[in-house]
């Protein structure tokens, strides 16, 4: 047992630090917009055909996405997540909103210039930008992740993607 002194004695615990969205209804409320989110889906999905198992209309995997996210966020209500809720942070949820942006930017950038230079600007972005990697990293992943990708669905599996401004360089689409 180790000896306190006067001063260690007279300082009070402090009451553990409380955090910004824990509780009960904090854990409560992505599940309900998920929901919410997926009956928006459905409704827009629900002229869709789904088809069978085997043969699967244009339909099928919206309605099997809608219905996993609706039976996890189920799931959820039931489950106790009291201990597991993850505090908001400053930093954490910039970054988030810096992903998010980077996605807008690609989707955007995809349909103008094709998938190649659309997935460098992205990776660059969320490699050096939001991750902090080295501009080595950074621009060897950049430039062989999308021409990589170009080849195997394009080129490989004869996927039809946007007229690609790089890709025309070399005679590809």
């Amino acid at each position: 047992m180790t000896d306190m002194t006067e001063e260690q004695a007279a300082v009070p615990e402090s009451p553990p630090a409380t955090t910004r969205g824990t509780g009960w209804l904090a854990s409560k409320v992505p599940l309900v917009v998920a929901i919410a989110i997926a009956v928006v889906f459905h409704l827009q999905t629900s002229e869709m055909e789904v088809g069978t198992l085997t043969e699967p209309g244009p339909g099928y995997w919206p309605r099997v996405l809608i219905v996993s996210i609706i039976v996890v966020s189920l799931l959820g209500f039931v489950m106790d997540m009291s201990d597991g809720i993850e505090t908001f942070e400053l930093g954490a949820t910039a970054r988030v909103l810096g992903g998010f942006a980077t996605l807008v930017v690609f989707t955007l950038m995809f349909e103008q210039t094709g998938s190649i230079l659309a997935g460098f600007a992205f990776l660059m972005l969320w490699l050096k930008g939001l991750n902090g990697e080295s501009w080595r990293m950074s621009l060897a992943i950049a430039v062989v992740a999308p021409l990589a990708s170009y080849l195997l669905f394009v080129t490989a599996l004869g996927v039809r993607l946007p007229e690609d401004i790089v890709a025309s360089l070399w005679g590809g689409r």
